[in-house]
């Protein structure tokens, strides 16, 4: 039987989950007037979200966890991926990493799209979903506001007939337009700096529904898996800050969480591991700023996070620290008192598949002609049926120098799941 303290704990931790969360969506909400001339806040973040064992079934050998890759619009290689898998919605639970949209056909990103929201798909945001929902917001505020509508119909009118005189370079049009409309300015200067009106990710917001548009601002930037102790998020994950030293008392993984009572350590070390990693995702500051796990590749030497190809791979830092994970009991020396969790991404199609113990990146460069990646989890390998030499490199899984690995990668704690893919 538990102790009284044991479920003043659960309750604890139950309540501040709740409350997390809560806060977290309410933020991602569209707490703006219509009317209000000030901008709103165009980014609404959805921080988190936690699945269930329903919601992401392991141990059921008649259902399947499917994780997609990048899909960029392109859609026609996306559903040859699902039927390659055979994905059965009714008893399939289908997950993307994120970037369905844009980059690709945009008659690919709206079927996509389509495909995604009538179907409610689990999925966290990519940097492109993220630029696509801040356009539509954007929009749907300029319209909101008196003249705003007429003033958007007249700039597309121009553009369009700019177009057809010979222009093809939008940027350059709207500098030159922003220059030289000063009857208008007020509105050229509601555009933020940086965004690109009539691209690629202005378009895929304008044609949305306004049922797709409610489904891309539920998508979270982070999802956390507890039972099956997995973090999902389209850049990445970081299990430590990097301006401290690993074993530093800030770290979360340098130490037991707190609330627990070294009597009830040992009987519930899952629990544990479920704070741990709530600790993990909520006192890494850079884990709490949307952009880094939207867009994260690498950490530089000074120990800030960057997009770019240079510096460490963030997955690297990870294996890094994974590694120190010994247990919460462990005396070893130089360990730390943690067990270890996985992290599944896409955005880092330069580096292709990239399969590694702790961290699976699934981006393999389908908008780049490359492939387009799926990892399947439960089901039939939720009984861990052996297999031979022959079925595990199969030519499903290929990194980006060609190299044919495994497709039955190592996940979690002691499971195995499946890599399959086609080509772009």
């Amino acid at each position: 039987m538990q102790s009284p303290r044991l479920v003043l704990t659960y309750s604890a931790l139950s309540a501040f989950i709740i409350y997390l969360l809560f806060t977290w969506a309410s933020r991602g909400s569209m707490n703006w007037s219509l009317s209000s001339h000030r901008p709103p806040d165009f980014s609404l973040y959805v921080s988190l979200e936690s699945l269930s064992v329903e919601q992401f079934p392991l141990d059921d050998i008649d259902k399947r966890v499917i994780i997609v890759g990048d899909i960029h619009g392109m859609f026609e290689e996306f559903q040859t991926l699902l039927a390659k898998v055979s994905y059965n919605p009714s008893s399939d639970v289908l997950v993307s990493v994120g970037d369905i949209v844009a980059k690709g056909p945009h008659s690919g990103s709206m079927q996509v799209l389509e495909f995604m929201a009538s179907h409610n798909i689990t999925a966290v945001r990519g940097n492109h979903d993220q630029k696509v929902i801040e356009w539509r917001t954007w929009l749907e505020w300029i319209h909101s506001l008196p003249g705003g509508s007429s003033w958007l119909f007249q700039v597309q009118d121009k553009w369009e007939k700019a177009q057809e005189g010979g222009a093809d370079d939008v940027e350059e049009w709207v500098e030159e337009q922003v220059r030289h409309d000063k009857k208008h300015s007020k509105w050229w200067k509601k555009i933020p700096e940086e965004w690109q009106l009539f691209g690629d990710h202005y378009r895929i917001a304008e044609g949305m529904t306004q049922e797709q548009y409610s489904y891309m601002i539920q998508r979270p930037v982070r999802i956390h898996v507890p039972h099956a102790h997995t973090f999902i998020a389209h850049a990445g994950i970081l299990a430590s800050d990097p301006n401290y030293k690993r074993k530093d008392k800030r770290q979360p993984l340098s130490h037991i969480p707190i609330l627990y009572e070294a009597e009830t350590r040992k009987e519930d070390t899952s629990f544990l591991r479920r704070l741990q990693e709530l600790a993990i995702l909520n006192e890494i500051p850079q884990n709490l700023i949307p952009w880094v796990t939207l867009n994260m590749r690498g950490v530089l030497d000074d120990h800030t996070v960057t997009r770019k190809k240079n510096g460490t791979p963030w997955a690297k830092l990870y294996k890094k620290d994974m590694k120190h994970c010994a247990g919460f009991n462990s005396k070893k020396k130089g360990s730390l008192p943690c067990h270890p969790s996985t992290v599944v991404y896409g955005h880092a199609a330069s580096r292709g598949l990239d399969i590694n113990r702790w961290t699976i990146g699934l981006d393999s460069g389908c908008v780049y002609n490359q492939r387009m990646t799926a990892l399947v989890l439960g089901g039939k390998f939720a009984q861990q049926l052996p297999g031979t030499i022959e079925d595990e490199y199969d030519g499903e899984a290929i990194d980006i120098d060609g190299n044919i690995l495994s497709s039955r990668p190592k996940f979690g704690d002691s499971g195995r799941g499946k890599i399959y893919s086609v080509a772009c």
